[in-house]
């Protein structure tokens, strides 16, 4: 059959898209079995030696599977005529995606494109210049059971199945058996071309990213023989999208679990096994689907990238080595580091933060001590670097230095205008709309969920869901009021477009049409005109008074002095319960150097931090969760806990007494208090060291965050 117009080309894609998610609700309610439950052989052409993409396959496979068709066999639908067969009436075909490269392009011109022929014709130098432009064209595919040829070829339609075909429950062990040297010599091609894969003590599968290596356990640690060799194919589909091989946006965890699911389902099906969703991507299972209905984007990017993923898989099966580039993160930070020196930079950054725009971009947000927040859209390689340092990297201060460091190179665009800044705070509302919103509160509910409440006029609206990027970006503006009038303007646009066309008709003149009236409104106008400009003269006399001078002198003291208190109160109220209990043992211990223990650290505040960050050269920062006495971040500097016996000697030998404030019960505990919002834990001083000694304290109790 002929290839589809492009109107039918959007159409094929959207229907391989809804192919997919109706494999994935199937899933869902078959236990988690994705697709090929009878073990059928491979997708393929029943009359033709082409190859068949992995996304195609999966298409192909999952259209097979919601026909009960008896083979993953298909054909075109002009094949069937030549051979004396036919399409049975009603029948409904799958899509199937083909790249055509008929064309190539030039590198340094988009605009300058030349066919396969000319390009052909060309000199290696040349041909140098420009790279291939395919483009995806669609055919429609049909299943040979959607066919008469069970008919009209019956012997040779049956000895197909008896090759190609599934196999019954029963049957299935013996064909495990079947499989098992396939399976073998898999696991050996991959850890020789790909990617170790080493035998796991713990019973978790997983991939090191430190080590670059898969570990799997024993067989028998799996409920069948299917899950461990589907489990293996994860691992290395997990593998292959590290940094350094296909570098896979680390960001998008749930993309990133179902392309690994897909991707081993695709091998899966080069084995005739059948292919089931892991517990974990179970539970995603609902949100997943969400995003594939919601962003057809999602599913494009997913099933690029199966596709991507498992061509490497190929490439090492055949005997190619994969070998991992350079880590790019590293030999990025050098370049930064000569290109943007720290000495270059004035600003010290309080918070580097990778976060969306209204647009759905990735942007980077750095927010300094003595500028406002800067954003800007950093490059898609320094998106994908970012994530994959976040996730991949468990050096915390490595970490650090790469967010001080790419912060660094986008502060020097920024600042020599090579890069755009970009506005995360503003909407695009009117003043006139904004005037309008009177009040606004943003909260999060104690099921997690964070809304947002505006006053409009006199009116106060019903909440809106926040998403968590906007939530985000709250606590990282440096107007956090104005910000949340301008979300509430985003999103409460409709009660604001009503309101505006409210005021335009009650303001808007009614026209008599008389002359009799024209006059009297001109008359009105011009009375009020009058009238207006006496006020004016009159209350510009008024304010230049001596009188209305000292009296105005007199308010703006009495207002600063009230602000000044009020901002006292404020900070006082603000702060955290940790700062409330640094506070109170600072008040018991005051000569005393606090180390408190949250989690995995030990952590110093305020005065504190600045001594122990001359002491032991750590780095002094400023919290983003607690306020200091004086209503800003407080000041904080800290180690790892099991550093303690490193950094405790060089404390006391500066002359230090060290007060250990360890935690009393899992900081992970919630306790249901009448506020309800703050996860608590106890802390008390355990130990008081000093020069030569060691003491027990006395336990004093209070609240982390």
């Amino acid at each position: 059959m002929a290839e589809e117009t492009t109107t039918q080309k959007q159409t094929g894609k959207e229907r391989q898209a809804a192919f997919l998610v109706s494999a994935l609700e199937r899933a869902g309610m078959q236990d988690g079995v994705l697709l090929n439950g009878t073990m059928k052989q491979t997708p393929r052409f029943y009359d033709k030696n082409l190859r068949v993409s992995p996304v195609n396959a999966l298409i192909m496979a999952i259209h097979s599977d919601m026909g009960n068709y008896r083979t993953n066999s298909y054909v075109l639908f002009n094949d069937t005529k030549s051979r004396g067969e036919a399409v049975r009436k009603g029948e409904k075909g799958v899509p199937f995606t083909w790249k055509n490269v008929s064309e190539y392009v030039s590198k340094e011109n988009p605009d300058e494109r030349i066919s396969r022929a000319d390009f052909k014709q060309l000199s290696e130098a040349d041909q140098a210049r420009y790279k291939p432009n395919p483009r995806d064209d669609v055919y429609v595919l049909f299943n040979i059971d959607q066919t008469t040829m069970p008919h009209v070829h019956k012997d040779e339609y049956e000895q197909h199945v008896s090759q190609y075909g599934g196999v019954e429950p029963d049957g299935q062990q013996a064909s495990y058996k079947d499989k098992r040297i396939a399976v073998n010599q898999f696991i050996l091609s991959m850890r020789d071309n790909l990617v170790p894969i080493r035998r796991d003590p713990t019973g978790i599968a997983h991939y090191d990213g430190k080590r670059d290596t898969v570990y799997i356990p024993a067989q028998k640690d799996f409920p069948s023989y299917r899950d461990y060799v589907q489990e293996v194919a994860r691992q290395v589909a997990h593998a292959t999208g590290t940094t350094g091989r296909l570098s896979r946006d680390s960001g998008a965890a749930q993309k990133e679990m179902l392309v690994e699911e897909l991707a081993s389902a695709v091998k899966m099906l080069d084995l005739g096994m059948p292919a089931k969703l892991r517990p974990e991507t179970m539970k995603e299972l609902p949100a997943i689907i969400g995003q594939m209905k919601e962003n057809p984007q999602f599913a494009q990017e997913v099933m690029h990238d199966v596709n991507r993923t498992v061509g490497m898989i190929k490439k090492a099966e055949s005997g190619e080595k994969i070998q991992i580039l350079e880590n790019p993160a590293e030999k990025r930070q050098q370049e930064w580091a000569s290109q943007f020196p720290i000495e270059h930079v004035p600003e010290k950054f309080n918070a580097v933060v990778m976060l969306k725009d209204d647009d759905g971009k990735w942007t980077l947000a750095m927010k300094s001590e003595n500028t406002p927040v800067i954003a800007v859209h950093p490059s898609k390689e320094d998106v994908s670097l970012y994530f994959d340092v976040i996730k991949n990297d468990h050096d915390e201060a490595h970490v650090q230095e790469f967010r001080t460091q790419m912060a660094q190179k986008y502060f020097s665009l920024y600042s020599k205008n090579q890069t755009p800044g970009v506005n995360l705070f503003r909407s695009n509302a009117s003043q006139e709309a904004l005037d309008m919103i009177s009040k606004v509160n943003a909260f999060k509910t104690k099921d997690s969920k964070i809304l947002l409440v505006a006053t409009i006029g006199d009116e106060k609206q019903k909440p809106k869901l926040v998403s968590q990027e906007q939530w985000q970006r709250i606590w990282l503006a440096d107007d956090k009021q104005d910000y949340k009038t301008h979300l509430a303007a985003t999103l409460y646009a409709d009660v604001l477009a009503g309101k505006l066309e409210e005021v335009k008709h009650a303001t808007s003149p009614k026209v008599d049409g008389t002359p009799l009236h024209e006059e009297k409104e001109q008359r009105d106008n011009q009375q009020t005109v009058q009238q207006e400009s006496a006020k004016k003269q009159e209350e510009e006399k008024r304010r230049n008074s001596p009188e209305q001078k000292e009296k105005e002198r007199r308010e703006e003291k009495a207002k600063e002095e009230a602000t000044k208190a009020e901002t006292k109160v404020a900070a006082t109220i603000a702060l955290s319960p940790m700062m409330k209990q640094f506070m109170d043992l600072k008040g018991k211990h005051p000569d005393a150097l606090l180390l408190f223990r949250v989690g995995d650290f030990y952590e110093t505040y305020q005065q504190d931090a600045r001594k122990a960050s001359q002491i032991l050269g750590i780095t002094l920062t400023r919290s983003n969760k607690h306020n200091g006495p004086d209503g800003k971040p407080a000041e904080m500097a800290g180690f790892p806990h099991h550093a303690l016996d490193t950094y405790l000697p060089k404390l006391i030998r500066a002359g230090e007494r060290v007060a250990i404030c360890d935690q009393l019960e899992n900081p992970r505990a919630r306790q249901n208090s009448q506020e309800g919002k703050e996860e608590q834990s106890k802390q008390a001083v355990k130990e008081m060291v000093v020069a030569g000694t060691k003491m027990q304290e006395e336990q004093h109790h209070g609240m982390h965050r």
